[in-house]
């Protein structure tokens, strides 16, 4: 089944041309790992992808939904209810505990908090993460980011949508959170579509795509 699907995606910054007539499908289940040298609009591709960048021409196609047919209200329902995220600098509030920051999401969404928490426990059991009264300012970084993974899939999302989520990690870290991710998205089915460097990584994945010239380039 397919995703997500970007027909002749074009964004440009100041004139430049950063992603060029770009096509991608990405179906459920699927690992996609994204790589490129910096700059080359990895980054902004994740942005469009996740509905937060609209300034781009071509259509994008979430679960079917054409999405520059929706507006802010309909973009927000689809976002919370097929899209999560997880970003390299964690983005955690340090006061609050690893359950507070995972349900923040639906805080801001105004979602079923009782619901939200229910799955928060079990997405954090899942990740081997403490639900204790602990502040994610005392945790590790390993601990940290897989915090960061769970409040990306508390709303059992579709797709996850990853930017370097191990590049602030050791090895042993990057290996641990990767188990329990591929653990999880054999157990939910939802895809990842991840912007990687790691070559371990790069191994789990089902395809690898090097973002060059605008375009995608399948790698073998």
């Amino acid at each position: 089944m397919t995703i997500i699907q970007a027909r002749e995606i074009t964004r440009s910054f100041e004139g430049m041309e950063v992603l060029s007539s770009l096509d991608l499908t990405v179906e459920k289940g699927e690992f996609l790992a994204i790589t490129g040298r910096s700059g080359v609009g990895k980054s902004t591709l994740l942005a469009i992808l996740g509905t937060h960048d609209r300034n781009f021409s071509g259509n994008l196609l979430i679960a079917g939904r054409h999405t520059c047919d929706l507006n802010s209200s309909e973009m927000a329902a689809l976002r919370r209810e097929y899209l999560g995220f997880v970003f390299q600098d964690f983005y955690l509030l340090p006061s609050l505990t690893a359950m507070e920051n995972v349900i923040l999401p639906v805080v801001f969404s105004g979602g079923n908090l009782k619901m939200a928490r229910s799955q928060a426990e079990d997405v954090l059991k899942m990740l081997s993460i403490r639900t204790d009264q602990t502040k994610t300012s005392l945790l590790s970084r390993g601990e940290r980011q897989r915090v960061a993974v769970a409040r990306g899939l508390v709303n059992r999302p579709s797709i996850l949508l990853a930017d370097e989520p191990s590049a602030s990690l050791d090895e042993e870290s990057e290996q641990i959170l990767f188990n329990l991710l591929d653990h999880s998205r054999k157990q939910q089915g939802f895809a990842v579509i991840a912007v990687v460097h790691s070559k371990s990584v790069l191994k789990r994945a089902d395809r690898i795509l090097e973002l060059k010239d605008g375009v995608l380039h399948e790698t073998i």
